[in-house]
């Protein structure tokens, strides 16, 4: 039985069969489940994620995954610069934070969304039960006044209540 594994991920197996079984289970592995919540949400049952990385050490504190990492589960728009010029937002729950990488869960398109930490530029947390007017994953870009402001309220700061 042929097996992949790291010390900070659950194992895998490849059974006879070709199937995959986590952990040494020999069941084979079931895709992860969306189940809809009550509000209209959604919730991810059997998603499988590795341990949270400790960034809690003298080098990292004060670092963007430091800060990311205790505030996951939180719903943030992040700004992140493509490039020299572009900025590109993506918003979600925070679902992970990884050493180079963050995930965010965006429950109203129901995806999940792996992002680049490196060029985060600017992270919006919201308070409970706000966030922001339109989701910046499923519009275009807002455009830019000549004035440099943000065309058709699609401000970071516009927030409506959940």
């Amino acid at each position: 039985m042929n097996e992949i594994s790291s010390p900070n991920s659950p194992s895998y197996s490849v059974n006879q069969d070709g199937s995959w079984s986590l952990n040494g289970n020999q069941e084979p592995y079931q895709a992860p489940t969306i189940a809809p919540n009550s509000d209209g949400t959604y919730r991810v049952m059997g998603f499988v994620t590795p341990p949270p990385i400790d960034f809690d050490t003298e080098e990292m504190r004060g670092s963007i995954q430091y800060i990311l990492s205790k505030n996951i589960g939180e719903y943030v728009l992040v700004e992140f610069l493509i490039g020299t010029q572009e900025i590109t937002r993506k918003q979600g729950i925070l679902f992970y934070v990884g050493t180079s990488f963050i995930t965010l869960y965006d429950d109203e398109r129901n995806n999940f969304i792996v992002c680049d930490v490196f060029s985060v530029k600017f992270v919006y947390f919201y308070l409970p039960g706000q966030r922001p007017d339109f989701n910046v994953n499923a519009v275009p870009e807002p455009t830019r006044t000549t004035t440099g402001g943000m065309a058709a309220g699609l401000s970071p700061n516009s927030v409506r209540r959940r």
